[in-house]
């Protein structure tokens, strides 16, 4: 059932588009032009070790797990109050509901990210393609963390339906107080301990780093992984508690 919600998912996301799937390459390419040219250009950001081709390779390396993250988060937090029409007609299981959209976005954004990379080699003798299977274990850690935020917002989103927009709040603020544009050590100390709870530090550097720097320290981001796993039985504890009650509500 849920690899027919994903192929019906991405159906819907393409028909009617002109350039179709190509969309899910070009839109987040042309956000991370604007990215580049506002950082890169024009206030000149960088980072120690890198010009400024390495910076946009830098800001592409971490824009793409994040565009992954937070379009699973946001999606899969609307895919009950979206699907309440056949929620109503189907029996069809919340939880795979909101799994379809997380795994359709990563799926989408993970073709983006390879296609990306490929780019970022051709263009920069910086980037090691013998590096990239190392990543596999940090998308994993993003797209757990990312389905079981998706749970629970999509269960709030149910019963609040202002969720989707605190949501999208949340998301941008997390996205600037996570070390995306910016290199971890360019931040105050005031803002350490921070990084360290913050799962998607390790995450992104897991992405990253090793494609990058060939930094194998961070191909095994274990608390960050820890704190997906706890969030995924927080999330499937809630899913059965307040099941019983989606449908009423919708």
């Amino acid at each position: 059932m849920v690899l027919l919600l994903v192929q019906q998912d991405l159906r819907q996301r393409f028909t009617g588009n002109v350039l179709g799937a190509a969309w899910a390459v070009l839109a987040p390419l042309l956000q991370l032009l604007v990215f580049a040219v506002v950082f890169a250009g024009i206030f000149k950001a960088r980072v120690p070790g890198l010009d400024e081709r390495g910076y946009v390779a830098f800001l592409a390396l971490g824009m793409w797990p994040w565009f992954a993250f937070s379009e699973a988060v946001a999606r899969g937090a609307s895919a009950l109050t979206d699907g309440a029409g056949l929620l109503a007609k189907v029996a069809i299981s919340t939880w795979d509901m909101v799994a379809a959209r997380v795994i359709a976005a990563f799926i989408i954004h993970g073709i983006g990210f390879i296609v990306v990379v490929l780019l970022l080699a051709l263009w920069l003798d910086l980037i090691s393609l013998v590096w990239l299977p190392a990543t596999l274990i940090a998308w994993v850690g993003l797209a757990a963390l990312a389905l079981a935020l998706a749970q629970i917002f999509a269960i709030c989103n149910v019963f609040a339906r202002d969720t989707q927009q605190i949501l999208t709040y949340l998301l941008t603020a997390w996205m600037f107080l996570t070390p995306i544009l910016y290199a971890h050590s360019l931040l105050p100390p005031a803002f350490s301990g921070w990084m360290k709870v913050n799962p998607m530090t390790g995450l992104i550097a897991g992405v990253r780093d090793p494609l990058l720097w060939r930094d194998a320290s961070t191909v095994f981001p274990w608390t960050s992984l820890l704190v997906a796993g706890v969030a995924l039985l927080l999330a499937w504890g809630m899913h059965r508690r307040f099941r019983p009650h989606v449908r009423e509500f919708l």
